[in-house]
């Protein structure tokens, strides 16, 4: 699912691109980057090591559902979570076992985020961009090779593109008005 729409992309880029390209183009970003742009909703099953913390994909929009040892946890009772940081803390311990923790979460940043509002705009331009490229370059599609979770882009333009999708964090704190 594309960040852009086709008419959207061409108020960007200037060029009328299809969905699909806009579509591939998202799916190149997801694949380059453990961020996502719009709502994701997981779920895991995991392995409890007595710790206390689950560090899980930023940020944290809902926890929906967090089982451990077939017993429900309740946020705010049982955890809570830092949403920003991807950490949901367990206020007991996660008890050692094989995939014993079930949980299911939503994350992602998205054009909601206030504190993301500048570089969403940004993610959809690279993202507007790359299908552009995809579309002056047709053949190179089935160039590009999967490792596991990896891409590799025999185009060292098409990594550039996508060396253009910002990081979505923002370490400079804001104190009484201040930054």
């Amino acid at each position: 699912m594309s960040l852009n729409t086709p008419a959207a992309a061409q108020d960007i880029i200037g060029v009328l691109l299809t969905q699909s390209l806009l579509d591939e183009a998202y799916a190149m970003i997801c694949q380059y980057t453990p961020y996502r742009w719009v709502s994701t909703t997981v779920t895991k099953t995991l392995s409890g090591d007595n710790g206390n913390y689950l560090f899980l994909n930023a940020p944290i929009i809902s926890v929906t559902s967090l089982v451990i040892d077939d017993i429900t946890l309740v946020d705010g009772t049982d955890f809570d979570i830092r949403a920003d940081m991807g950490v949901l803390r367990v206020y007991g311990k996660i008890t050692f076992g094989h995939d014993n923790v079930v949980l299911t979460y939503t994350y992602g940043y998205t054009d909601a985020h206030s504190r993301y509002a500048e570089t969403y705009p940004i993610v959809k331009g690279a993202e507007a961009r790359i299908a552009l490229f995809l579309k002056k370059n047709p053949l190179l599609m089935q160039n590009i090779g999967v490792t596991g979770a990896n891409l590799s882009f025999p185009d060292q333009t098409l990594s550039r593109l996508l060396e253009q999708v910002p990081r979505p964090f923002d370490f400079s704190p804001v104190v009484s008005g201040v930054s």
